[in-house]
């Protein structure tokens, strides 16, 4: 590797020797070319006053060949200077009229020394030399009169002086030059960007420490070197640079990889007039904003849990499969692929293992199709498949494939699960470019084979089509409601039974008999406490169950924004009942499993509170068991950050799930509600009624329940010892209208 010319920043000169490593370079072969003059002299003038020329000359010989091998220090230097001066003097002193051929030596080493020496010794030689030579006037060695040495002295002090000065000046230009290169370095140092300079030998003249740092280098180890031998250096670069100092363009943002990692470089001229004398580039390292870009990519098309492509990137490649069999005649098959009885995996099982199935599902469907057909995830426990090149034969046949797959234990967690699926297929007709219409027959064909009992494949037929779109006009029309506020609320009054008399039922204005003809009135059964809020839709075609609507707004994912609406409207109308009556009446609310799954629906809640003005004491939240079990430890968090809000909490259907009464302990909840199953069996599950409410109690919690449609129900859930109670025989629900009469007239039901 070549030495550069110069001192570079970074590389430290010899002691006080501020020389350019060129002359320090060839002072040597100066010291042996007197050498070879003295041999040239001895052979022109061989008189017996020159014995001392041959040891002269080998001295100068040893001298500068020990410069050559590296003694070029600064005392070498003087050493080489002092000596030729000395034996130049003692050969033109012994050398009588023939020392003259000597004082050439004077005037080389008054031309080239205060090249090669540094300042103050240069000014040394500019007074030595002349003062050396004119010592020889006493003994007539001076090759000539004194008016001639005169003149000879006088012009090697102005040989040497001129010397001496233009040595300075180039000293002084390239101290400018190293200060300028010095403020350079300090700023590309500084700077986080990877910065080079090459000459036109593709050499490296500056490497700033955030490249070298890239490559895990040196600076200054790597200066002179051209790319191929610097480490980790793509082969590329040696292209780009010869292409910019070729065409003197720049070029700018290109993308290179090298060593696992990815750089984006600029190569730009460095001009000196119109001549581009070297090339600076600019490195910048893009890997961890490439792999970010790559993270969101996958992030945006692929699905988080399963690592399937998800429903946008599934439409994508449909659409192109499409738009291939459009042009080329080959069919394009889609399985829609719905797990069954998913639901009862995740809420017996809880979360975790439901995950667990749909990540096994995942490399399930993988295996089974072919390798350049598509397997997506599109939500839920829902998967589909694109196939190009099977037509209706082939496309059953793999569906029915998926279905044997299915059947076969899966170990999930601790427990052995077996899980169906219904498959439902669609081979897209002739001429077919529209993924959205395609997918929704293979949807359709699916709830076919869901209909038809499940664990069984689907063709779709355009008879299927109506039923589709019914579905999803009902969908839409939900969503509709939901969003303008449509959905109307009513209010199932809830009823104190501590004061119900023994033998108080009879004949009155209760709406049900029971066993002994005798009727109640919810007046002389209890007071009212408080309200249960109910979700009511009308849609295009009359009224909706909330067992159709609330499920299908599950589904579609805006079954949130459908609580907090019912949620705003329970809490504003209990404001003004409480207002009215002066009483501390509350009102109970549903929580959906999303809710209590998202971890914003606490400040929501909190924040509808705080807007319609009710005490947070006045609401009760129900969660059903079910949506309590399947994630126990999330349940417990959540419920404790709603319990910080204030709100009492419920268990709502309670017994009809899973309960674990280790976690029923931990659970902050402050009633159990239950389920009108066990009050529609009285009296044959008093004594389950009972323990219930023991086991309430235990844990400092009040019992709910619901159901209650006859005066017989009623007497038995009193002397259970339950606290509240609801139902048909005490009140229907009623709209917020007929809630405030119903109070204005002291709470009694209305038959």
């Amino acid at each position: 590797m070549a030495e550069p010319d110069t001192v570079l920043v970074g590389r430290e000169p010899p002691a006080g020797l501020d020389v350019p490593m060129t002359l320090r370079k060839a002072e040597p072969w100066l010291v042996i070319g007197l050498a070879v003059h003295g041999l040239a002299v001895d052979l022109v003038d061989s008189t017996s006053t020159m014995e001392y020329l041959v040891v002269s000359v080998s001295l100068l010989g040893v001298l500068g060949v020990a410069g050559l091998l590296g003694w070029r220090s600064r005392v070498a230097v003087v050493v080489r200077c002092g000596t030729a001066i000395v034996l130049g003097y003692v050969l033109m002193l012994a050398g009588g009229p023939s020392g003259g051929y000597i004082l050439l030596w004077y005037f080389v080493l008054a031309a080239v020394y205060p090249l090669v020496l540094p300042s103050v010794e240069g000014w040394v030689l500019v007074a030595v030399i002349p003062v050396a030579y004119l010592a020889l006037l006493p003994f007539g060695a001076a090759d000539g009169p004194v008016a001639i040495a005169l003149v000879r002295a006088g012009s090697l002090v102005f040989v040497a002086s001129f010397v001496h000065t233009g040595a300075a000046a180039f000293r002084r230009a390239v101290a400018q030059r190293d200060g300028a290169f010095d403020l350079l370095d300090t700023y590309s140092h500084g700077s986080p960007v990877g910065m080079a300079l090459w000459d036109r030998d593709l050499r490296v003249r500056r490497m700033n420490q955030a490249l070298a740092s890239l490559l895990g280098l040196q600076t200054g180890d790597q200066l002179g070197r051209r790319p191929h031998e610097i480490p980790g250096m793509p082969p590329v670069v040696a292209d780009h640079l010869r292409s910019v100092l070729a065409t003197g363009t720049p070029e700018r943002d290109v993308e290179i990889l090298g060593g696992g990692r990815t750089f984006v470089t600029s190569w730009y001229p460095v001009r000196s007039g119109r001549e581009v004398v070297a090339v600076g580039s600019v490195v910048v390292d893009v890997s961890a904003e490439r792999e970010a870009t790559r993270a969101l990519t996958q992030a945006a098309t692929h699905d988080p849990l399963t690592r399937l492509p998800n429903r946008a990137l599934l439409s994508e490649r449909l659409a192109d499969a499409l738009g291939k069999a459009d042009r080329s005649g080959q069919s394009v098959a889609v399985l829609l692929c719905d797990v069954d009885r998913f639901k009862v995996v995740n809420d017996s099982l809880g979360h975790d293992a439901g995950d667990e199935l749909l990540r096994a599902t995942a490399s399930r469907l993988s295996a089974v199709v072919g390798p350049d057909d598509t397997v997506a995830r599109l939500g839920g426990d829902e998967f589909a498949i694109v196939a190009a090149g099977l037509g209706p034969a082939a496309a059953r046949s793999l569906g029915e494939r998926i279905c044997a797959e299915s059947r076969r234990p899966l170990r999930v967690g601790a427990d052995w699960v077996t899980s169906t699926m219904s498959v439902g297929v669609t081979v897209a007709a002739d001429g077919e470019t529209d993924p959205v219409g395609v997918l929704r027959d293979a949807d359709a064909a699916m709830y076919r084979a869901k209909e038809s009992g499940r664990d069984q494949v689907a063709m779709f037929d355009v008879g299927l089509r109506p039923a589709t779109n019914e579905r999803l006009e009902f969908r839409a029309s939900l969503r509709r409601a939901v969003e303008a506020d449509q959905i109307r609320v009513v209010y199932q009054p809830v009823y104190r039974l501590d004061r119900l008399r023994s033998g108080s039922a009879r004949a009155g204005r209760g709406r049900r008999g029971g066993s002994n003809g005798a009727t109640a009135s919810a007046a002389e059964a209890s007071e009212i406490v408080g309200f249960e809020a109910l979700a009511r839709w009308t849609g295009p075609e009359g009224e909706v169950s909330p067992a159709v609507f609330i499920p299908t707004a599950e589904d579609a994912g805006f079954i949130a924004a459908l609580g907090e609406q019912v949620l705003r409207h329970a809490c504003s109308a209990l404001v003004g009942w409480r207002r009215a009556t002066g009483r501390p009446l509350t009102v109970a609310v549903n929580l959906s499993a999303r809710q209590l799954a998202d971890p914003r629906s606490v400040a929501r809640i909190g924040a509808i509170l705080a807007d319609v003005g009710v005490p947070a004491s006045a609401v009760h939240l129900e969660i059903t068991e079910s949506i309590l079990m399947a994630d126990v430890e999330g349940s417990i968090r959540r419920l404790r950050e709603l319990r910080a809000l204030g709100v009492s909490l419920a268990v709502d259907d309670f017994g009809t799930g899973y309960s674990s009464l280790a976690y029923l302990r931990d659970l902050p909840v402050d009633m159990l509600k239950i389920d009108r199953s066990f009050v529609s069996r009285l009296p044959e599950d008093s004594a389950v009624i009972g323990f219930v409410v023991d086991l309430a109690r235990a844990i400092g919690a009040k019992t709910v329940v619901e159901g209650v449609e006859t005066a017989e129900q009623l007497r038995g859930v009193a002397r259970a010892g339950c606290d509240i109670a609801q139902g048909y025989y005490l009140s229907r629900p009623l709209g917020a209208a007929e809630i405030s009469s119903l109070l204005a007239t002291g709470g009694r039901a209305r038959s």
